[in-house]
């Protein structure tokens, strides 16, 4: 096949010119030439889980980024004070050595980069040269301002930041309001102990998740309901040091120090449909999840796996681009379906109070003692399911 065109050139938009660079014989990826720049500086981190993990070393990614550092985990520990135990998951469980690895962004884009400069059929496409994007039943190609056209075998949209650009196919959604903010900082830690362990504890209305960075840092995830939010954005780093110190010191230690924090609201959104004529879209552009489980990002490069992985079943020669984006629709739709529901029930679950302590504490006693449910969890939540089931290749362990 000829040209596709991927709009948006953040790690989800990279990656997919970079595992479709074999399938096309170009790659066109819109470049944003304005980027939203947070008034706080904080560096981002993220939790991938073991299919991003074998996705990356397939596509000879992961040996850079492991090289720029990594922290894997191999245990998570969740609590509620109202709740007698906690519930504990190990990736002993399923035989492997760690759940996931807390990656910085900045070393997964530095890596991406770095491959995608070496790979001669991926040309780069500034969005200000760009005058519209079309796809409708007859025609999918770009427009540019010299009025030049590109025609197009197939457009992927890996983000929403160039919605303008498109003058059809729009995409619905299905969207819930989390009524949060979430707080993104790094906590250090008067002692080295973090130990591999990342933390989740839930209190009425707030979320505080734990990653651990380095032997004595953790960044904090600290998702709170719009109600408080006004009260937390209005303290001090003393007050919040203490109310942090207050929460979390039994698990972690003392917290001697915070850094800067950035807050946004969070907003959840499932699309109704993974593909409009030769439009599909992944990542960004089609899911938002809240970021309890710290699953987008793993869910976007599902996406792309999936896709990649059907047109693997294909004969290079007689790919049906229309039956493999029918059958890549009905997948995303039954996978991604099941994982935003499911955060966004556990989120009702713990913070929302429908559910009296009572009940809830005993509910998360039977599921703790389930084994066998435990680990369907846990081989779901790290991609383990979804490789066994979709791999054309023999599967094999990503550790």
């Amino acid at each position: 096949m000829k040209n596709i065109l991927i709009v948006g050139d953040g790690i989800i938009g990279m990656l997919s010119a970079i595992a479709l660079s074999s399938i096309y014989k170009n790659v066109y990826i819109v470049r944003r030439t304005k980027r939203q720049k947070y008034q706080n500086k904080v560096e981002r981190f993220f939790s991938i889980n073991l299919l991003t993990k074998y996705y990356f070393m397939k596509n000879n990614i992961w040996k850079d980024i492991v090289a720029s550092k990594t922290k894997p985990y191999n245990k998570i520990i969740t609590w509620d004070d109202k709740i007698e135990d906690d519930l504990i998951f190990e990736s002993s469980s399923i035989s492997y050595d760690s759940l996931g690895y807390i990656v910085k962004e900045k070393s997964i884009i530095n890596s991406l980069l770095n491959k995608l400069s070496k790979i001669k059929n991926i040309i780069s496409i500034d969005d200000i040269s760009i005058e519209s994007i079309n796809d409708n039943a007859n025609t999918s190609r770009v427009i540019f301002h010299n009025n030049k056209p590109i025609d197009l075998d197939l457009i992927l949209k890996s983000d929403k930041s160039m919605d303008s650009l498109f003058r059809s196919s729009e995409f619905k959604s299905n969207i819930v309001d989390y009524n949060q903010h979430a707080f993104v900082l790094d906590l250090f830690l008067q002692e080295n102990s973090t130990q591999n362990i990342a933390y989740q504890k839930f209190i009425e209305g707030q979320i505080l998740g734990l990653l651990p960075i380095s032997k004595n840092q953790y960044n904090l995830i600290w998702s709170v309901n719009n109600n408080i939010l006004d009260d937390i954005k209005n303290y001090t780093d003393v007050k919040i040091l203490s109310v942090l110190n207050s929460h979390l010191c039994e698990k972690i230690g003392n917290i001697k120090s915070i850094s800067n924090r950035i807050v946004f609201p969070l907003i959840g959104f499932h699309t109704r449909s993974y593909v409009i004529n030769k439009t599909l879209v992944i990542g960004g552009a089609a899911h938002s999840v809240h970021p309890m489980a710290g699953l987008g990002l793993n869910m976007g490069i599902q996406d792309i796996f999936l896709l990649e992985n059907l047109f693997l079943q294909n004969h290079m020669d007689d790919y049906n681009t229309s039956q493999i984006l029918e059958k890549f629709n009905k997948l995303c739709m039954s996978e991604n379906t099941k994982t935003y529901n499911a955060i966004n029930f556990l989120k009702r679950f713990y913070t929302d109070k429908l559910i009296p302590d009572f009940f809830r504490s005993q509910s998360l006693k039977i599921f703790s003692k389930n084994n066998c449910l435990k680990n369907k969890v846990i081989e779901s939540a790290t991609g383990i399911d979804v490789m066994k089931r979709t791999l054309v290749s023999k599967y094999c362990y990503p550790d």
